[in-house]
């Protein structure tokens, strides 16, 4: 017969150590990465949201016999009642209406129009979609 010896199978103290810093290192990089560029995060934000307003706004436009809200209001129920907001004024997206469409717009971190690079750059759509200039 063989006797069953007992192992205490499980980690040391040093091992769950190295493990806590070795996790902490890659925390600790990951935060600054994110933090380093939180306007480009915003302005990216920005254009997946009015992209999504687009389409509530073109499904509107198919409902209501071609004709485009006054209001972004108006399509809120497919957001739960609310419109994303402009995350860096966190005041609502500028829309207009015209005869044949509308243009939405978000002036960037810089809330001025124009702007080169990203988070300034303007985000321009239409009922065609993102209208880019960089052509």
């Amino acid at each position: 017969m063989h006797k069953r010896t007992r192992h205490n199978r499980g980690f040391t103290l040093i091992e769950l150590m190295v493990v806590i810093v070795i996790l902490g290192i890659i925390g600790t990089m990951a935060f600054v990465f994110v933090l380093r560029n939180p306007d480009e995060a915003r302005w990216t934000k920005a254009q997946t949201e009015m992209a999504e307003i687009v389409k509530a706004l073109n499904t509107y436009h198919l409902k209501n016999g071609g004709t485009y809200p006054q209001s972004l209001d108006d399509v809120g129920e497919q957001f739960n009642g609310k419109v994303p907001m402009n995350p860096f004024n966190k005041q609502p997206y500028t829309f207009e209406v015209s005869n044949n469409g509308f243009t939405l717009t978000c002036l960037g971190k810089d809330d001025a129009p124009g702007g080169e690079k990203i988070p300034d750059k303007d985000i321009v759509f239409t009922e065609r979609g993102l209208q880019d200039d960089s052509k």
